[in-house]
């Protein structure tokens, strides 16, 4: 039963570290467990663009007309769910190579695509060495362009997506940290979350361009304030071989080259906490985000394809007060296709072609007692949908919006 439920062997597992720990109080390692039970009900106006059973709202679907003129995705949505549901065990032990070291296991129920719902799933699994200038950590873990001191939050589970990055990617990623400063550098390999290819979604593009996908990033925190910046670089290798009948199938190298940048800052304010960031990248679908990248030349003479990256960019801000029993938020986002070097002759791959722009405006409000949290959430969403020219700007676009209505119930442990 074990091994057909990977389930039952995490909680026995986790039975068996919590009663170590209490055994040996004494022994120098130990885990410390804490999560929450998460149960939510959400109502959207029309059908939506989603994942997770609609847990994660992205934006609103185009117009679909059947031949009386009606929109077949005008339709109102209804769901619950509780799969977000989470444990986190942090796990500390006696130093090693003269560095302080811990350990962090998550885990929830949401799984890893929408045909997996309520399957469990590994969030982060990483072990980190810390000396008193560097950190090591090696695992899976988020990725840099989502920075964990500075996200959003909401109560949907999006966390601002499609404004603000969202990825875990497996890493090694080296910290060094002196007064104020830090400075991040990771390499990282995709899993969950990976790019769009002719096979769909798949990390073997990233694994084929050999390369893992390289970031670094500056961080400043003088007091209260929480500034910096980042660069990102990544390729990718679509495909081993094209098929060009009847000449036949030929092995091909060609790779797909994106950069992205970002800027992010924090103000902890005596009574508001104010987050903000901007990215401009290529390729950035797999945080859940517009963009990908388009076949640019189909040469049937040397039976190649080459390809060219799309680019978006992306704002978001998100102010919340520091209420001890009510607190109260808001999120607000804006991205933008900016298309791609054209003209173009082939298929594109990535999320939101025929998008000139997105904006969201998500007020809600928190109330808690103890342990326990009631919350209310909307989110006003619109798509400017239109039709992409040569050079992958959309013109003639029109907006399409959805509300979402939201209320979670949270139990913290």
């Amino acid at each position: 039963m074990l091994r057909k439920n990977p389930a039952y062997l995490l909680i026995l597992l986790l039975l068996c570290g919590m009663q170590l720990s209490a055994q040996d109080k004494q022994s120098e390692w130990g885990i410390r467990f804490n999560g929450f039970v998460n149960a939510q009900a959400f109502f959207d106006t029309r059908q939506i663009v989603e994942a997770r059973a609609g847990m994660v709202s992205l934006f609103p679907k185009n117009a679909d007309y059947d031949p009386e003129g009606n929109d077949i995705n005008a339709k109102a949505q209804f769901n619950q769910a509780a799969m977000t549901t989470r444990l986190r065990g942090t796990i500390t032990g006696p130093d090693a190579l003269g560095a302080r070291t811990m350990g962090v296991l998550e885990t929830d129920f949401t799984g890893s695509s929408n045909v997996d719902n309520n399957g469990l799933r590994l969030r982060e699994a990483w072990v980190q060495l810390s000396w008193k200038h560097f950190d090591l950590m090696i695992g899976q873990y988020w990725h840099p362009l989502y920075v964990p001191e500075v996200r959003p939050k909401t109560l949907g589970l999006n966390l601002g997506a499609p404004f603000h990055p969202f990825a875990r990617h497996n890493q090694i990623r080296f910290t060094y940290k002196t007064g104020n400063l830090r400075i991040i550098a990771v390499a990282a390999s995709q899993r969950d979350y990976s790019s769009f290819g002719p096979d769909g979604r798949s990390p073997k593009y990233l694994r084929n361009a050999v390369l893992p996908n390289l970031d670094l990033q500056l961080q400043l925190n003088p007091g209260k304030l929480l500034i910096g910046a980042g660069i990102d670089y990544k390729m990718i290798q679509p495909r081993l071989s094209v098929d060009f009948p009847p000449a036949g199938e030929y092995k091909t190298n060609e790779k797909v080259a994106s950069w992205a940048f970002t800027a992010f800052a924090k103000f902890d304010c005596p009574a508001l906490l104010i987050k903000t960031q901007v990215v401009w990248g290529q390729n950035l679908t797999e945080f859940i985000m517009l963009g990908g990248y388009i076949e640019k030349d189909i040469d049937s003479s040397s039976h190649q394809i080459t390809y060219s990256p799309a680019s978006q960019i992306s704002v978001w801000a998100d102010i919340s007060t520091k209420g001890k029993s009510i607190k109260f938020g808001m999120l607000t986002g804006y991205a933008a296709n900016l298309g791609y070097n054209g003209p173009v002759a082939g298929v594109y791959y990535g999320m939101g072609q025929d998008i000139a722009y997105l904006y969201r405006i998500s007020p809600r409000v928190e109330w808690y007692s103890g342990r326990f949290m009631l919350g209310l959430e909307l989110e006003y969403t619109a798509a400017a949908y239109g039709k992409a020219d040569v050079n992958g700007i959309v013109l003639n676009s029109k907006e399409t919006a959805n509300l979402r209505c939201l209320a979670a119930a949270f139990y913290f442990f």
